[in-house]
């Protein structure tokens, strides 16, 4: 049987922030996003006045990008890998990407594409709190899955 291989791009992606408080679910383009501020007391102000970081042209573009960066490695493919990896990084202050790391592996090689992905990523318009940009922290859940 012949293997096809699916890479289901931030089918999660989950941008949030440190705290485990209150957050604010927004859907678009078939992406969930769940927000909360990185101090649980700013939840509220954040979620009302602050604004997320914006990739360049905004989800769409940012989707695309993804999928165009992140290709299933052959090795992974010849031995049947699936999982998912789960990404933490900072967008700073001034928009760059910063402090990338694996929270959750999968295997290397996996690992290694999504650490590519957020490397070559452009700068986006930096998070902002009360018209003061801000860095904000974000987590993304990449899904690789091979379906026959």
């Amino acid at each position: 049987m012949n293997k096809v291989c699916t890479l289901l791009t931030i089918i999660s992606l989950f941008i949030t922030f440190h705290s485990h408080g209150q957050t604010k679910k927004i859907n678009a383009g078939g992406i969930e996003m769940q927000v909360s501020a990185a101090d649980a007391a700013l939840n509220d102000a954040f979620c009302s006045v602050g604004q997320m970081p914006e990739f360049p042209g905004g989800t769409i573009k940012l989707v695309a990008f993804a999928k165009s960066k992140i290709k299933y490695p052959q090795t992974a493919i010849n031995d049947s890998i699936q999982g998912s990896v789960i990404l933490l990084f900072t967008i700073d202050k001034k928009g760059k990407v910063t402090d990338k790391k694996i929270f959750q592996s999968v295997r290397q090689d996996l690992d290694n594409v999504c650490l590519r992905m957020l490397s070559q990523m452009p700068n986006w318009k930096a998070g902002q709190l009360n018209g003061k940009p801000i860095a904000v922290n974000e987590r993304w859940k990449i899904t690789f899955v091979l379906s026959d």
